[in-house]
């Protein structure tokens, strides 16, 4: 406890001179140094600086103590995801960051804020927070500046700048400087990196370290977490049996932990895998699940019908995949998500033999569109292989090239 900073904090605080607090008890000049904290006084001197601003010293070292506690209690909820809990904590610091910055916790609790900001989603607290840190991190200790390395790479996966992420959560990895605290964290969301740049072998590397961590720290949820995005690259690394076991865990697991809110997109993955794997029956049938739990108007259920219509088409159903193309439309209209309205529509005249048209439509209004946003990336691709196809069938080759490139 930086007791000069305290002293001084309380005697501005009740409106006394220095005179006034130090009268009788020492001298203005000494009493100056110790509110600088630039020369340390006798107890008894303290001791009576601090009787005469009724503060009792067993109960400032006791408030520190408290102060360390609630950083570590608030740090493992964001850990184990707790999310009720840590809004608790955070408040409970708020009560006392008056006093915080006259501990040794002062960087910490900074650092932690700004993690809880990220937790929260809440980017413009979260940035604010990373400037202020960028201030001061010279006064950081070294294992507060790896910290402020990861937050902020948690700052970039969410502003979806993932090749800079992945330079500053492979430092961290590749140098071990974070403490075990950290470990199964840091190789999930290294791991959540590599998936997002199409790396998926050493994105599941990554992702079974983190795994192993949280089953060692009896760290459920995020168990749970990691098996999606493990399920999730096995199928993009077309390790299908891998995939398919794992969802079949998850299932259970869910259902055990009563964590419900995980199916419909545990659901939707498992459509897609059987997708990717031409089970276009079995695909439908999970789409159909994942839609049965969500709302009409979220976009994990547009998602859901969007998919289910191309595997129906897939399996020459015409009738009720236009179908579902058309409930798309009107869904995602009154919602006003225009990316789902431009792909309905594009399907709509596809799958009725308007292949021209549509291609024409892909060509202006769909590919225009994917490419100004970056959470469309997939899509973007995924048109521009269509595309190019179509040119190619035709011989204009130059045409495919520039789609390709």
């Amino acid at each position: 406890m930086k007791i000069g900073s305290l002293i001084k904090f309380h005697r501005t605080k009740q409106g006394l001179t220095q005179q006034t607090l130090a009268d009788g008890i020492c001298s203005v000049p000494h009493l100056s140094k110790i509110e600088n904290n630039s020369k340390e006084a006798n107890e008894e001197t303290i001791r009576l600086l601090l009787e005469r601003l009724s503060i009792d010293l067993q109960d400032v070292e006791k408030l520190e103590e408290e102060i360390k506690e609630l950083l570590k209690q608030f740090t493992d909820q964001m850990y184990y995801l707790e999310r009720e809990e840590v809004h608790k904590s955070y408040k409970a610091l708020q009560e006392k960051k008056e006093l915080i910055p006259f501990t040794e916790y002062l960087y910490l609790y900074e650092l932690y804020k700004t993690r809880y900001f990220l937790f929260t989603n809440d980017l413009d607290e979260a940035e604010k927070q990373l400037k202020w840190l960028s201030a001061h991190k010279q006064n950081f200790s070294q294992q507060e500046q790896y910290l402020h390395l990861y937050v902020g790479a948690i700052a970039l996966i969410l502003r979806g700048k993932m090749e800079e992420a992945d330079k500053q959560l492979g430092y961290l990895i590749e140098n071990a400087v974070l403490t075990p605290d950290y470990i199964g964290e840091l190789n999930y969301n290294f791991s959540l990196v590599k998936s997002s740049l199409s790396q998926y072998g050493p994105s599941i590397y990554y992702g079974k370290n983190a795994l192993q961590q949280f089953k060692e720290d009896f760290n459920f949820i995020r168990i749970v977490n990691t098996q999606m995005l493990l399920a999730v690259n096995y199928s993009r690394a077309n390790m299908f049996n891998e995939a398919e076991e794992i969802y079949k865990h998850l299932i259970r697991n869910t259902r055990i932990l009563k964590m419900t809110n995980h199916l419909p997109r545990i659901f939707h993955n498992m459509g897609d895998l059987y997708h990717t794997m031409s089970d276009y029956e079995k695909s439908c049938m999970y789409f159909e699940k994942a839609m049965s739990l969500l709302p009409e108007e979220s976009e994990l259920y547009m998602l859901c019908l969007y998919n289910k219509a191309i595997s129906e088409s897939q399996l020459n159903r015409l009738e009720i995949s236009e179908a579902n193309f058309d409930q798309l439309y009107q869904i995602a209209s009154k919602s006003k998500i225009l990316h789902y309205q431009l792909f309905a529509k594009f399907y709509s005249l596809y799958i009725n033999d308007k292949e021209t048209d549509a291609m024409e439509y892909l060509e202006n209004k769909i590919l225009p569109y994917t490419k100004k946003h970056s959470e469309l990336k997939e899509s973007h691709h995924h048109f521009a292989h269509l595309l190019s196809e179509y040119y190619k069938e035709r011989g204009q080759y130059d045409k495919a090239l520039e789609l390709i490139n």
